[in-house]
C-alpha cells in the first residue's frame, strides 16, 4: 500500500497525473485539505491521455463541495459533476427525474440508485468522451452506483471525507440558499451581507427541507447503512 499525504489539491492532482490509482480513502479531514490512502496496482497501465477522472466521496454535507472548489481553483480544466447540483437542477427545472427525486428529498430519504445513475452518468460519460478531465462529486454512493460507474469510467483517484455527524448537522442547519441561482450561504462561516437576503439580488433566502436537522440526521443514518456495504465491496 502506498500512502499519499495530500495537504493541497495540487499535490493530489500531480500524483494522479503520474500514476494510476484505484482507491484513495481519507481517514481524517483537516482545515486545509485531506489525507489520502491510495492503493496502487502495478499491473494497471498508465493513462495514454492527459485527461483524468477523480472521485470525491463523503457524507451529505461533509465538505465535498468545498474541497471540489479548491481542486477546481487550481485545475480549472476539470469538469465538475456534482450529485447535489444535478438533483437541484432537475428539481428546479421540474424534469421527470426531478419530480420523482423530490419526493424522497422532502422526506429526508436518499434518492434511489436508478434515478441518480440516470442523472449523473450522462454528464460524466459525455465529459470523458470529449477528453475532459472529470471531477465526480458524491457519486457513487452505493454498490449499484459503483457497478454502473465501473462499467463506463476508469477512475484514477478517490478521496473519501470522514466528518462526524454532529459537525455536519450543525453546519447544514446554518445553511440557507438563494433558490433562483443556487447560491449557498452559511451563518457559521459564509453569512450573507444582510441577514436573510441574497447578496446579489436582495431576494429572500430559504432553507431547504432536507437541510433541517431532523432530515439531515435521517439522511446521515441511511448513508452510513449503505456506505458500509460499499466500503466492503471496494476494499474486498
Amino acid at each position: 500500500m502506498l500512502k499519499l499525504i495530500a495537504p493541497t489539491a495540487k499535490s493530489i492532482l500531480s500524483s494522479c497525473a503520474k500514476r494510476k490509482y484505484r482507491l484513495a480513502s481519507t481517514p481524517s479531514f483537516s482545515r486545509n485539505f485531506a489525507s489520502s490512502m491510495p492503493i496502487y496496482d502495478d499491473t494497471l497501465q498508465q493513462h495514454q491521455q492527459c485527461a483524468h477522472s477523480l472521485l470525491i466521496l463523503g457524507k451529505p454535507g461533509g465538505g465535498k463541495g468545498t474541497i471540489s472548489g479548491k481542486i477546481l481553483h487550481d485545475f480549472p480544466q476539470f469538469r465538475h459533476v456534482s450529485t447535489g447540483d444535478e438533483l437541484r437542477q432537475h428539481v428546479r427545472n421540474k424534469t421527470a427525474l426531478g419530480i420523482e427525486a423530490k419526493k424522497y428529498m422532502d422526506e429526508g430519504c436518499l434518492v434511489p440508485d436508478q434515478i441518480m445513475i440516470q442523472m449523473v452518468m450522462g454528464d460524466a460519460v459525455e465529459a470523458v468522451e470529449k477528453g475532459q478531465s472529470l471531477l465526480l462529486d458524491g457519486f457513487p454512493r452505493t454498490m449499484e452506483q459503483a457497478v454502473a460507474l465501473d462499467k463506463n469510467l476508469d477512475v484514477d483517484l478517490v478521496i473519501n471525507l470522514c466528518i462526524p455527524n454532529e459537525t455536519i448537522i450543525e453546519r447544514i442547519s446554518d445553511r440557507w440558499i438563494h433558490s433562483a441561482s443556487g447560491r449557498v450561504y452559511n451563518y457559521s462561516y459564509k453569512p450573507p451581507k444582510v441577514k436573510g437576503l441574497d447578496d446579489e439580488t436582495g431576494e429572500p433566502l430559504v432553507q431547504r427541507e432536507d437541510d433541517k436537522p431532523e432530515s439531515v440526521l435521517k439522511r446521515l443514518q441511511k448513508y452510513e447503512m449503505v456506505n458500509v456495504s460499499l466500503g466492503v465491496g471496494i476494499f474486498r
